[in-house]
């Protein structure tokens, strides 16, 4: 049985920095993730697919980030500068251990985890950090056929696509990525989207090249529509329109699953999204000794105003409060944010 100051639950960007900034004051802490560094990164970003924030946002304790190119990071950059900071830091990362139970009380906390491969283990802890984020698991329709084998919620290699009919659904950056994309590898792509028109938050270097390809029907523009069942060889549109498919990719974003925040006891606010009730000002829940940092704070997002690039300061709520010092003061958002 492993005892800590800190576990922290969640091997993120936030997560990995809280841990750090932890660890600099003397405390012992250890990272546990059900799944590999960076997991939703590894999971949501299509090979190549660069972030909205420029690399100085996404940065963690002074510790620079150089491309050979000068310009926004691709998932697979970041990942990399991600293991760099865990192997500098020397922080004490546990992978593929998700959390199945969290017992005990401020001071004596225990949390047990398994492996894919069934071992179980249990850590102590004083302090609870959970940094978790908010994409857990793709939203749904709930609609018939949603479930066949040819609907797909991740883009994945777009090479799996050439010379299949593929409809995205969804209007935003995902999707509209995603409808370019499979466009310029050969696939005969369709866009679904509930709105006359894509959404117009979406990143602005994508905006002018999906607006043309559908206005020249290189992409078949369905806008607006909605789905009403996904068979095995087309989807029913609720208009009575019917859309011959090799496969749907749906992009309508993802949600939260509350399943950690049960365990540890964390209320939920009843609001859109049911967030975690959290002190802005420290990081700390309803259950003292407990606190949600990150993208996680947020709940589910339905238009997305918590990222890792304003998220950083948590890191520093949750040290100052642990060791007895004033909240610091909140770093403004840029006029700007490019998230």
């Amino acid at each position: 049985m492993t005892s800590l100051d800190v576990l922290v639950v969640g091997a993120g960007p936030i997560g990995v920095e809280t841990a750090i900034a932890l660890a600099a004051e003397g405390r012992s802490v250890a990272v546990v993730d059900s799944g590999p560094v960076g997991a939703t990164i590894a999971r949501t970003f299509p090979p190549h697919t660069r972030w909205f924030s420029s690399p100085e946002r996404l940065e963690m304790r002074g510790h620079r980030i150089h491309t050979a190119t000068q310009e926004k990071l691709t998932g697979e950059e970041y990942l990399a500068y991600l293991r760099g900071v865990v192997d500098i830091c020397h922080v004490d990362v546990r992978t593929y251990a998700r959390v199945i139970a969290i017992a005990g009380a401020q001071g004596d906390f225990q949390v047990t985890t398994r492996t894919p491969a069934g071992r179980e283990d249990v850590l102590t802890a004083r302090h609870l950090v959970l940094a978790t984020g908010g994409t857990d698991r793709p939203r749904t329709l709930g609609i018939p056929g949603e479930d066949l084998p040819h609907v797909h919620h991740y883009l994945g290699d777009p090479h799996r696509f050439f010379g299949r009919r593929v409809l995205v659904v969804g209007g935003r950056n995902s999707a509209a990525e995603s409808a370019l994309r499979l466009t310029r590898i050969g696939a005969d792509v369709a866009l679904s989207y509930r709105g006359p028109e894509v959404a117009r938050s979406i990143k602005f270097w994508l905006r002018p090249e999906i607006d043309a390809l559908l206005a020249e029907g290189v992409i078949t523009g369905y806008l607006p529509s909605e789905l009403a069942a996904i068979s095995p060889q087309e989807v029913d549109l609720a208009d009575g329109r019917v859309v011959p498919v090799d496969d749907v990719l749906l992009q309508i974003g993802f949600e939260q699953d509350p399943e950690i925040f049960r365990m540890a006891g964390v209320a939920l606010r009843d609001e859109p999204g049911r967030p975690p009730s959290v002190d802005p000002a420290t990081m700390q829940t309803n259950v003292p000794g407990v606190f949600v940092v990150g993208t996680a704070t947020a709940g589910t997002q339905d238009r997305f105003g918590i990222y890792v690039e304003n998220c950083h300061q948590h890191a520093d709520r949750v040290a100052a409060h642990l060791a007895g010092r004033p909240a610091p003061a909140p770093v403004p958002d840029r006029p700007l944010p490019e998230a």
